[in-house]
């Protein structure tokens, strides 16, 4: 699998905060689980503060269609998302150990 980074835009200040409801309703693992297949699995989300509608979520997968398949109806809270791979990680918590 290859790691991506993805923009996920939302389409409109309702949609991010309907996300968050539908989000903050869920336990962890019903989380773990819906981002989580045999094609994609994402490895962190950054939900930007306020008004801001824009989260980046690092993940590992075989295509973008896979991470658009594995996020199934979360897809309809998003505008199209902008995927690029990552070609080198620095991790600096594994720099730190």
């Amino acid at each position: 699998m290859k790691d991506y980074l993805t923009t996920h835009m939302f389409k409109s200040a309702e949609m991010k905060k309907k996300m968050q409801e539908t989000m903050g309703s869920m336990t962890p693992e019903d989380i773990v689980k819906s981002t989580t297949g045999p094609k994609a699995v994402c490895q962190s989300s950054f939900v930007s503060p306020g008004d801001d509608l824009v989260m980046f979520c690092h993940w590992k997968a075989e295509s973008e269609e896979a991470i658009n398949e594995q996020l199934g109806p979360m897809n309809d809270f998003y505008e199209p998302h902008k995927h690029q791979v990552i070609e080198q990680i620095m991790d600096f918590n594994k720099m730190r150990s």
